[in-house]
């Protein structure tokens, strides 16, 4: 079925197209990946997306001091105000040893332990019902964990098997605290008071969306910020004594610092990296406070005065253009050069050229120049001349693409392997739907250069349509996906349905579908029938010999 003869006369009557076209393609991709790996192109849009990340990050950073800040303030003032209301445990004290006396007296027995539980409850009751815990600015839930915790301590009438001393002491007709007493109760108060800030931290993170652990340890640190305002506040006293909101800053850029360092602790940074992005969590806290004080003296709500503090660049921008530069920064642009440019549009020139003249000089170009009528003179029948042309284009098709496969796996290798932004994987089945797409255009060439006896006809159609496809394919490129949306032409797209290259989907590749794979069965399918085309209609036709 093949002619070894016409086969060695069609390698010897086109290798210098073949090699030139081979060599010149070979070299363009080799001088891309290569220039290209060197150069770091990926390093302004890695630069343009971290300047979002960071932003992103420093919102976060700036939300969470902000709020700290405010955890700090409001824990001082609720400490202060459990202060300055300290006389209404007394009343407590008070209201629940009358209730307990007058019972037992009534009754002539001492009240157990549960039936001391019930006036705790009824005493409770009263007071919430009164408002008389309005002063503290404490709700119904926080107020009742306050004074049960208070009068179930009591009730023991011991603390750790030591007798409670009285409330109160009379001394030259004043009523004097008992300092001792007055201090546990204050404990106990405080106690009360950093679990629920613990609860509503932990609570606060779930409902934001954060996991459990996460949710934990922001608890753990705003119950730690809160003790460590409310100790600052028994040390310096009332805040309108001294400078608690400096106090508080401090003591949460303090705390947003060693967060930071030790989130990084087994990053792999060194210690001086880890100590810089300390020092910068710092400065960027403390910038956000001051930006937050700033605007609350300005008369703004408090929302307002966070949304100020703590917005981002994004924040900053109009929608479109934050999305616009996002999306710049999410871009591939190795997979837009090599994939989209290269492989699809500079790296297929050359060989289309190639296969236009060769598949039309096999046939046509023999038909019309007559050395077609000498061919069939010898004993070779036409099927054999038509499988061997056929097996020739495939043989040359194949080879280039094989070494061009080679050329660009060693590229990749020297510029840094795995490293690179596209894996050998990918380079591997960039070839191969490059090889595909020039198979099924070579498929309708053939046919064309077999139906045809003049080269302009077979040329006109089977060329016209090969450079016409790549046309389309370069308009249809600004049209499409991989380019970012701000230079972005949608309605070119249109071009890329009138291209046979299209089924060559280099985005699939790259993004790790499986789209490419019918594609690449489609552009088989159009090789294979448009050759059989050709052979039988070859066999058919009248040839003006």
């Amino acid at each position: 079925m093949i002619s070894k003869a016409l086969f060695s006369q069609s390698c010897k009557a086109n290798w210098i197209k073949w090699l030139t076209v081979t060599i010149a393609t070979c070299a363009m991709l080799a001088i891309v990946i290569i220039v290209l790996g060197n150069l770091g192109i990926n390093d302004i849009r890695d630069s343009l997306k971290n300047i979002f990340v960071q932003a992103d990050q420093e919102s976060t950073l700036k939300e969470n001091a902000v709020d700290s800040y405010d955890l700090y303030l409001s824990s001082i003032n609720g400490y202060e105000s459990l202060e300055k209301n300290i006389n209404f445990i007394i009343v407590l004290n008070s209201t629940f040893d009358t209730q307990v006396n007058q019972i037992e007296a009534d009754t002539g027995k001492t009240l157990t332990r549960e039936e001391r539980a019930v006036i705790i409850n009824q005493i409770t009751d009263g007071i919430i019902s009164s408002g008389m815990l309005a002063s503290l600015g404490l709700d119904d839930v926080t107020a009742r964990v306050f004074i049960t915790s208070y009068l179930t301590q009591y009730s023991d009438d011991e603390l750790n098997g030591v007798k409670i001393p009285p409330a109160t002491i009379e001394v030259e007709g004043q009523i004097i605290t008992n300092p001792e007493y007055i201090t546990y109760i204050k404990n106990l108060m405080k106690g009360a008071f950093l679990e629920v800030i613990y609860n509503n931290a932990y609570l606060d993170y779930i409902n934001k969306g954060y996991n459990e652990q996460e949710s934990l340890n922001a608890a753990d640190t705003a119950k730690e910020l809160s003790n460590d305002a409310i100790e600052n506040y028994k040390i310096n006293g009332s805040p309108s004594i001294y400078d608690y909101k400096t106090d508080a800053r401090n003591a949460v850029n303090l705390v947003m610092k060693n967060e930071t360092i030790e989130s990084l602790q087994n990053s792999g940074m060194t210690d001086e990296e880890i100590e810089q992005y300390a020092v910068s969590s710092k400065v960027i806290s403390n910038t956000a406070i001051s930006t937050y004080q700033l605007w609350l003296e300005e008369g703004v709500t408090v929302e307002e005065a966070k949304s100020h503090a703590t917005e981002s660049i994004s924040d900053q921008l109009d929608t479109k253009v934050a999305e616009a530069l996002s999306e710049l920064g999410n871009m591939d642009i190795y997979g837009l050069i090599i994939g989209s440019i290269f492989y699809r549009i500079a790296g297929l020139l050359l060989p289309m050229v190639f296969v236009i003249m060769v598949s039309n000089n096999l046939l046509a170009g023999q038909v019309d120049s007559g050395s077609m009528a000498y061919v069939l003179s010898t004993p070779t029948k036409r099927r054999t001349v038509t499988t061997t042309q056929m097996a020739y284009l495939l043989f040359a098709l194949f080879s280039m693409f094989a070494l061009l496969t080679v050329v660009s796996v060693i590229s990749v290798w020297v510029v840094g392997g795995n490293a690179f932004a596209i894996n050998y994987g990918e380079i591997l089945l960039f070839n191969a739907g490059a090889f595909l797409t020039m198979f099924a255009i070579a498929g309708y060439c053939f046919m064309c250069s077999a139906i045809f006896n003049r080269t302009k006809y077979s040329l006109s159609i089977g060329g016209g349509l090969t450079i016409f496809s790549l046309v389309c394919t370069i308009l249809g490129l600004f049209g499409s996906a991989v380019v970012p949306s701000a230079m972005r032409i949608s309605a070119m797209n249109f071009f890329n349905y009138l291209s046979i290259i299209t089924f060559f989907d280099t985005v699939s590749i790259l993004g790790g579908t499986l789209t490419y794979l019918w594609k690449f069965g489609v552009l088989a399918a159009i090789g294979i029938i448009t050759f059989i085309i050709g052979v039988f209609r070859f066999d058919k036709k009248d040839l003006p010999l």
